[in-house]
């Protein structure tokens, strides 16, 4: 975790921004990136010391939603029925989050919810799908705030508050405000919202 110094900040329209963030994410690092609603902490979903910092940075502890790069991903970590594969493709992609129960060893079980479940998202918003695309596994995704605050949306703002904990920031400038994803659980063959 990045305490001694201002995190590296690159456009997200910067053809090194991709490289740049998947060397920060392999070396266990934290990174801050824009997606279709909100700007994200990412760190590689497997990795239990990179996770123990962003919770750490964030005050919160608890599970942790994750992009995935399309759906074929999403099915080879989710534990689903076919009914339910054909529900999940259904809902999953843009701002909904869905809640499915997952095969263990794809990330981090301080991740998973405790009945092992995981978010997972495919944002409309290409940068971290492709960047989880290159990696060739999940990234965490959760908004850029302290826990039970409002997500941060204003790119100097979030400097200011998280440029010291943080390794990189992928800006895309001020985001429109939003509530962040709604969170949906599937559960046997319909989903519970879980969040608006």
């Amino acid at each position: 975790m990045n305490t001694t110094h201002t995190a590296i900040r690159i456009s997200a329209s910067d053809s090194n921004a991709l490289a740049e963030a998947k060397k920060v994410i392999q070396a266990g690092g934290i990174i801050i990136y824009p997606t279709d609603t909100v700007y994200g902490f990412g760190v590689d979903a497997t990795n239990k010391t990179a996770i123990k910092n962003l919770n750490k940075i964030k005050k919160r502890t608890g599970p942790l939603s994750i992009i995935v790069s399309n759906m074929k991903m999403a099915f080879s970590i989710s534990n689903l029925s076919q009914n339910q594969e054909t529900l999940l493709s259904i809902k999953l992609g843009g701002a909904n989050t869905i809640i499915v129960p997952l095969i263990p060893g794809f990330v981090h079980p301080l991740i998973s919810g405790d009945d092992n479940t995981v978010g997972i998202r495919i944002p409309q918003h290409s940068f971290g799908t492709d960047l989880v695309s290159i990696l060739g596994k999940p990234i965490t995704t959760t908004s850029v705030n302290i826990s039970g605050r409002s997500p941060l949306i204003n790119s100097e703002k979030i400097m200011d508050v998280f440029g010291h904990f943080v390794d990189l920031f992928i800006d895309e400038g001020d985001l429109l405000s939003s509530k962040g994803s709604k969170i949906l659980k599937l559960e046997e063959e319909h989903f519970t919202v879980i969040r608006k």
